[in-house]
């Protein structure tokens, strides 16, 4: 199903939303699953403008150019994210930046940290952190998933388990009777394509079980 996704409109359609914002672009991926990341990129900043957040793109120093990280190599400094203002809150919107998991011990000999597609996080300033480092769980707002694919259940199941390291807590009875929904996306994963009957039964079952958890496709965008 990954004809369902048109990389050259979607360009054009990111060129328009970032020109916007007064910034000369520079890239935005050659392979498809690149521009896919960058829609989704683009998608949450829009999802926080519509909540009525002031958005700023804040590019590399010394560089007027958008620079979005499609690789889990490199330092944040190098690209370029966002920061969304609202009332007296400010938070960061990121693009491929390692979080650490939640139940990380002191007594750890090695790291363990999850790469995450997208990060909104608060205003914490990493403009010293290098490639390896991570964001300390506490900053983590909410992190999306991106594929460029159709789902299958596996792929679900995945996602679920990437939400019980890094925001365990949303996967307990919160979209209950009493869910009062705020500004932030919950925990999502974002494919390009549609579910398969079986990822589409493990949805079902998800919102039986009031997970705040969200599962965006082509057909059930952001």
């Amino acid at each position: 199903m990954n004809y369902l996704f048109n990389q050259k409109d979607t360009k054009k359609e990111l060129n328009k939303f970032f020109n916007s914002n007064k910034k000369v672009l520079q890239t935005f991926g050659t392979r498809v699953n690149q521009t896919f990341e960058a829609y989704v990129f683009a998608k949450t900043i829009k999802h926080y403008k519509k909540k009525g957040w002031q958005t700023k793109i804040v590019n590399p120093k010394n560089t007027k150019k958008l620079r979005l990280k499609f690789s889990t190599r490199g330092a944040p400094s190098n690209f370029s994210y966002c920061i969304a203002v609202k009332n007296n809150s400010s938070i960061q919107i990121r693009h491929q930046l390692r979080v650490d998991i939640k139940k990380k011990y002191q007594s750890q000999t090695k790291p363990s940290n999850i790469c995450c597609d997208v990060v909104v996080m608060d205003d914490y300033n990493i403009d010293h952190y290098g490639t390896s480092d991570a964001l300390p769980n506490y900053n983590l707002i909410s992190f999306g998933e991106v594929k460029h694919m159709s789902a299958f259940a596996e792929l679900i199941a995945s996602f679920i388990g990437l939400v019980h390291e890094l925001m365990p807590d949303k996967l307990k009875n919160i979209r209950n009777k009493s869910y009062n929904k705020n500004d932030h996306l919950s925990p999502f994963l974002y494919v390009s394509g549609l579910l398969y009957s079986t990822a589409a039964g493990i949805v079902e079952s998800i919102k039986k079980r009031k997970y705040d958890i969200d599962i965006y496709s082509y057909d059930k965008p952001i």
